[in-house]
């Protein structure tokens, strides 16, 4: 008897932690059609609901991307995985003066109303740092958008 019960718990814990994830075809096509126009490269599709809006993670060249769509399909925000050599030079200054002992984790380019800002994961011995910089080198008060 307790087996039974052990997999019903196991297995509605399961599905209680998989409960933003959407099939494809559960996303309405308007949202499909502008993610595969914007981004035609795009692979490895995975979709989850966050709030009313439709957010997918995928790659591009094998650079990770995310997007997310309204459910009219109009895209609102998305971001991509960049490598050191693609942060302005404005950004990199700020992080060595604001952030000295720190090494780059991960750095995101974070396109939103046309504007492209940079999400910057840092470390040191201690401490990992999510920060924000617009791309002149200015830390931004907005949320790092993870």
């Amino acid at each position: 008897m307790k087996q039974p019960l052990i997999a019903i718990v196991l297995l509605s814990a399961l599905l209680v932690s998989c409960d933003d994830d959407v099939m494809p075809e559960k996303v309405p096509l308007e949202v499909r059609q502008n993610l595969l126009s914007t981004f035609p490269h795009g692979y490895q599709i995975e979709w989850e609901k966050s709030g009313k809006d439709f957010e997918a993670d995928f790659k591009v060249h094998a650079a990770e991307h995310s997007a997310l769509f309204q459910q009219s399909g109009k895209l609102a925000q998305y971001k991509r995985a960049i490598p050191a050599s693609e942060i302005p030079e404005a950004v990199t200054v700020a992080i060595a003066r604001h952030y000295p002992g720190h090494q780059l984790k991960e750095a995101e380019a974070f396109v939103k109303n046309q504007t492209t800002s940079f999400q910057i994961v840092l470390k040191s011995k201690s401490t990992e740092v999510e920060v924000v910089f617009s791309s002149d080198g200015q830390q931004l008060q907005q949320p790092f958008w993870g």
